[in-house]
């Protein structure tokens, strides 16, 4: 059972094309749908259309001192796992890629 999915946007802090991770926000999944679906959910629900994706409250957590600019192409999705045998859990990274999610890092119990 998916347990969170943190949202982790790339910034640029430094010189150049030095990469930053900032972790902006943990989403609540919805249990009822894949967990392609649940990244889709997650992606059109924080683009700033008509206001700050901020603003919706519901099934997120935001964290207050990031950035939050709209998700793009190289964000980071990491979908957390319980492990219901109580040893560990696994996290499975996605990154925003031009048409869906790849697949980026894989760690922890099965």
């Amino acid at each position: 059972m998916i347990e969170q999915i943190r949202l982790i946007h790339k910034t640029f802090k430094g010189e150049i094309d030095h990469k930053v991770w900032d972790h902006v926000a943990t989403y609540v999944p919805n249990q009822n749908i894949t967990v392609e679906e649940n990244l889709e959910q997650l992606y059109s629900r924080t683009q700033n259309i008509e206001e700050s994706w901020i603003k919706d409250k519901s099934n997120f957590s935001v964290i207050p001192t990031t950035d939050q600019r709209s998700t793009m192409v190289g964000d980071l999705m990491v979908v957390c796992y319980d492990n219901p045998k109580g040893n560990g859990s696994k996290e499975v990274w996605y990154q925003v890629d031009d048409v869906g999610f790849k697949k980026y890092y894989e760690k922890g119990a099965a």
